[in-house]
């Protein structure tokens, strides 16, 4: 998606999951770039064999599940960017918008939406608190095809699936696939699940790139949001920034396989060498007051009401959301593939 207009001087460095200080008690493997020379040279020749021989060389404990995620994502963009390709369709506003910014901000009539997902809105403010295991919301419901119908409509009116398709270049027209209703509290728990046994939580805790593209999202709010109502957060023109190759498969990959969530799964991850050793949920490694996080904090734009009630966004870039200060935000998280 951002490589018709890439970025490669945005100065962003994936930080090593290992120098969390709350882990540094932890084993982990001393190198710095052992083996990477060859996978580099594996994903750059497209060559999963010897990607799979190098990466399983630099370790002793077996993972399956990351393992099985390393080598679906090195498949996925041995042929991402190639398979990109324009379709004719007419630009508008919100098409401009994300391929600047990744991201467009709208202003729409979300009163029939509000209305119809009050009773399951109530029902799950309703519901006690509780520790999510990792991957799962707080307090969710995943919305029936009449509520698909309903986006999707609101959506096409809009210019927003035309515009999603054109910047997605997947040759196709995007549907809204999944609708999720998600109320956000100020006790909730869920964005805290990367690393969820430390206890240093970060100003950009949950600050993350989606592991895979070829999808769009969009945010439908369904109350006012205000800064202290968990607004989304977006480092507009991060769509657009260029990764270490490398970096870029396992960083999406430990993304997937692993919240890094208590010593045992840490200690797959921690296994590989110090420049392999990265996530897209990096937000939590980000310390308070250093120049890396401060980086994210001044660059990204905050969502509040008074831009609108509905973005659509590439979740290739940096983005957060849905963390509660003193109110509860009740919003629509819509995937579009």
């Amino acid at each position: 998606m951002r490589f018709d207009n890439p970025i490669f001087d945005h100065g962003f460095t994936f930080p090593d999951i290992a120098d969390f200080p709350d882990v540094a008690d932890e084993y982990r493997n001393p190198s710095d770039v052992d083996g990477v020379d060859i996978i580099r040279k594996s994903i750059h020749s497209r060559d999963l064999s010897s990607f799979r021989n190098a990466y399983r060389s630099l370790v002793k404990h077996n993972d399956d599940k990351l393992f099985s995620k390393l080598e679906h994502m090195f498949n996925f963009y041995s042929s991402f960017r190639s398979g990109r390709r324009d379709m004719e369709i007419q630009s508008n506003e919100v098409y401009d918008g994300l391929y600047e910014n990744g991201i467009s901000y709208l202003d729409l009539d979300v009163d029939d939406l509000v209305k119809s997902t009050k009773p399951i809105a109530d029902k799950l403010l309703s519901n006690p608190d509780w520790r999510p295991p990792p991957g799962r919301f707080d307090r969710f419901q995943q919305l029936d095809d009449s509520f698909k119908a309903k986006v999707q409509h609101l959506f096409k009116q809009a210019g927003i699936i035309s515009a999603a398709s054109k910047y997605n270049k997947g040759g196709r027209m995007l549907r809204v696939a999944n609708v999720v209703l998600h109320i956000a509290t100020p006790t909730d728990q869920n964005w805290k699940q990367f690393l969820y046994d430390c206890d240093t939580v970060t100003k950009t805790t949950n600050t993350h790139i989606d592991p895979k593209e070829d999808v769009m999202k969009a945010m439908v709010y369904l109350n006012d949001v205000d800064e202290d109502t968990g607004p989304f957060c977006y480092v507009e023109k991060s769509n657009r920034w260029v990764y270490d190759s490398v970096q870029d498969i396992f960083g999406r990959a430990i993304t997937t396989a692993s919240y890094c969530c208590d010593p045992e799964s840490r200690k797959k991850v921690f296994q590989f060498p110090k420049f392999l050793r990265v996530s897209h949920n990096f937000g939590r490694l980000l310390l308070d007051g250093t120049p890396e996080q401060d980086k994210i904090l001044n660059e990204q734009t905050m969502f509040t009401r008074s831009m609108g009630n509905v973005c659509v966004f590439d979740p290739a870039g940096i983005h957060k959301g849905g963390i509660c200060n003193s109110k509860n935000r009740i919003a629509l998280q819509v995937l579009m593939k």
